[in-house]
């Protein structure tokens, strides 16, 4: 990195042991973003924010580099700070930190300019965790197929593309993939022709506390061979849904190929060896006497609960399409109790 393009050089040492030292990355933005030191000389970038922006998620956990928030009880600003760890590696902490900021550059808000700081961060997470090929495993390529199909077919006529996009959370680590307002999606891929069960990966996928409308969507997909004319692959759906958001409202455009990134999913990627038919789309509205697993429920300091959940014994609790989107666009009542 030459001495010009390094943005922490011209930075003076901070002068006591619980400050940093720093400037601002672009006085034009409207987020405070820094360049900065702390007390060791090591380098971070910080974004300042009011603490009522601050993220609900579970930061990422980088090899050589450590993500904190902090949070003063004054009325200071919350602190979102990327901070390395590993000396020699600061030329690609360099090239992450450019990365972040030209996403953050994209935000409308500030709680969009935290979201946008880790979905980046989440996206260089797994680069850099890597898998074997990069790809998506299966289980994951079915996963975001059903998201997808939720974006496509129940958001984005419901609510519109610009909100249906920002309202897809999952990418983002958050606890349930869509959130609109006071209703919650949580889509489900499972096997079609497997039986009626479907994988809950924690406890609070289906967790009701401060949602209106807990919706289950629950997407039946097989695999299939590649002389299926009616099969799909990944790339084909998330272009459909790409071409969808350009045709109706291309300023979501970023938005939309950031929670794409940040879901793992690359352009350049090829699927084209896994391909899948897309069977029927069931929708449940999750009310209280649903058969699940939340919080408060087991002893403390028992977490990362995963179970199974029998379709069978959600029967009762089977809504449809047109429901739901009435629900979203405020045309309905989704308390089943």
């Amino acid at each position: 990195m030459t001495e010009g393009a390094d943005p922490w050089k011209p930075l003076p040492p901070p002068d006591k042991l619980t400050a940093l030292s720093s400037r601002l990355v672009d006085p034009g933005l409207p987020w405070r973003l820094y360049w900065a030191l702390d007390a060791d000389q090591s380098c971070l970038l910080v974004l300042r924010h009011d603490p009522a922006n601050r993220p609900a998620n579970q930061l990422p956990k980088l090899r050589g580099l450590e993500i904190r928030l902090q949070v003063s009880d004054a009325d200071g600003p919350a602190i979102l700070m990327l901070r390395l760890k590993e000396r020699e590696q600061r030329e690609i902490f360099h090239r992450l930190c450019v990365d972040v900021i030209s996403a953050i550059r994209l935000a409308r808000t500030e709680k969009e300019a935290v979201e946008l700081f880790l979905a980046r961060t989440w996206r260089w997470h797994r680069l850099l965790r890597g898998g074997k090929d990069g790809r998506l495993s299966d289980d994951e390529q079915k996963g975001l197929i059903g998201e997808l199909r939720v974006l496509r077919h129940i958001l984005i006529p419901s609510v519109g593309v610009q909100a249906a996009v920002r309202s897809w959370t999952g990418p983002l680590n958050s606890p349930k993939d869509f959130e609109i307002g006071e209703i919650c999606i949580e889509a489900k891929a499972r096997r079609g022709a497997a039986t009626p069960f479907v994988e809950i990966s924690n406890e609070f996928q289906l967790d009701t506390e401060g949602v209106n409308t807990l919706i289950l969507s629950v997407l039946e997909i097989a695999s299939a061979t590649i002389e299926d004319e009616k099969a799909v692959t990944l790339t084909t759906v998330a272009q459909e849904v790409l071409d969808e958001v350009q045709e109706k409202d291309s300023s979501a455009l970023e938005i939309f190929e950031e929670r794409l990134l940040a879901a793992g999913f690359d352009w350049l990627d090829d699927y084209s060896d896994r391909r899948w038919l897309l069977g029927a789309e069931h929708l449940y509205i999750v009310s209280d006497a649903f058969p699940r697993v939340m919080p408060g429920m087991y002893p403390n300091g028992v977490s990362r609960v995963r179970y199974s959940i029998s379709l069978q014994e959600c029967e009762q609790y089977r809504t449809d399409t047109a429901t739901v989107r009435q629900l979203l666009t405020g045309g309905g009542d989704g308390n089943h109790h």
